[in-house]
């Protein structure tokens, strides 16, 4: 593999930019780590530096988040993981500059309404150039579709329930904004071929089979399961909740509240920049990566035919280091020329569910049955 980086961070300076440098790292894969702030990128690289134990093959670039400032570095890889939210506010010029500079695009959303946008304003278009479009290339909703592609081995089953239930892991402050604004915008299921509106504002009490206790859970946004599900053959309905402890399903609720009553009246522009302002109040600080032993997480989906019903529960530990390990994984695959699937993929479809878990089961991270 060359040494000339083929792979850039865009966003890199954040908490999920550091987990896929330091992957990245640690499978010997230089990057571009690249951002809009110098010396938030400088300050940022000594925390990687300090967790490999060394410094990685890297280059640090300053570049604003317009079209015309990112093709000149875009030009020179060939993979591009955005890391920069919301996804929606922001990132529109990485996938455009993505597109005219021929690179593969990846980022870690769990906006639903942008994987929607970007697939019927680009999907084709990165097919026609077989360049892989893979939103939601992370923990939350890539692990789920890797769970309901096990599932969906079985050909009798076209009906897909999953569930994420999520231990001790609190979401960074860019995390809170993202999942703040798309809690408070519609949110899909897939009912019959159909996409329908969840009722986000209530929490839903639910049953997962390795808990004793039931628990409160949320579309969350509705996932982008149902997305990737929607036009394929196999899959009648797909519906995504996720469990994330009651207290903080409680003050979301409360928090899709407060913004249905002030955002009222309000343009789509204004209603965008109250849900930053309420995740800044939720949550204004970075949590420390986190931990195989703390960091737990069950994505169970259940699934059902005419005359079956099958549950593959998926355990994971270190969810938001999950994240990290597939930006890598799928960026060594590309660079290596194995690209199952171009265009509007996840990480399941574009590269194979049976390899990718695998993968994730040597490293410690899942089980496979």
């Amino acid at each position: 593999m060359s040494t000339e980086p083929k792979v850039l961070i865009y966003g890199a300076s954040g908490y999920t930019g550091k987990l896929v440098a330091e992957c990245l790292g640690e499978r010997k894969i230089p990057f571009y780590f690249a951002g809009r702030n110098q010396q938030r990128l400088e300050d940022a690289m000594k925390i990687v530096v300090e967790r490999l134990g060394h410094e990685p093959d890297h280059v640090i670039a300053q570049a604003e988040n317009k079209k015309d400032a990112l093709l000149p570095l875009f030009k020179n890889v060939d993979v591009v993981i955005n890391v920069a939210g919301p996804f929606m506010q922001m990132a529109w010029p990485v996938v455009e500059a993505c597109l005219e500079a021929n690179c593969h695009y990846l980022d870690t959303t769990g906006e639903q309404d942008w994987t929607i946008a970007i697939r019927n304003e680009y999907g084709k278009a990165f097919a026609d150039k077989n360049l892989l479009l893979n939103p939601a290339n992370s923990y939350m909703w890539a692990a789920g579709a890797l769970a309901a592609e096990k599932v969906l081995e079985d050909p009798e089953i076209d009906t897909l329930d999953i569930t994420y239930q999520i231990k001790d892991a609190l979401p960074s402050q860019g995390s809170t904004r993202s999942f703040l604004r798309m809690v408070c915008n519609p949110q899909y299921k897939l009912k019959d071929h159909q996409m329908v509106e969840w009722q986000g504002d209530r929490a839903f009490t639910i049953s997962v089979p390795h808990l004793s206790q039931v628990q409160l859970a949320l579309p969350w946004g509705g996932g982008c399961e149902p997305v990737w599900y929607e036009f394929d053959d196999r899959v009648r309905s797909c519906q995504v909740l996720t469990a994330f402890g009651d207290e903080i399903i409680e003050t979301v609720v409360a928090t899709i509240h407060r913004f249905l009553k002030e955002a009222e009246g309000k343009s789509q522009e204004e209603k965008e920049a109250l849900t930053n302002q309420f995740g800044d109040e939720m949550n204004s600080t970075e949590p420390p990566k986190d931990s195989v032993d703390i960091h737990r997480t069950v994505i169970t989906c259940i699934g059902q035919g005419r005359q079956k019903t099958t549950v593959f529960p998926m355990s994971m530990c270190a969810p938001y280091t999950f994240t990290g390990e597939i930006c890598a994984e799928a960026s060594e695959r590309l660079l290596n020329g194995e690209l199952v699937n171009a265009g509007f993929q996840s990480a399941a479809g574009a590269f194979g569910h049976k390899a990718l878990m695998k993968v994730f089961n040597e490293k410690g991270y899942i089980n496979l049955e």
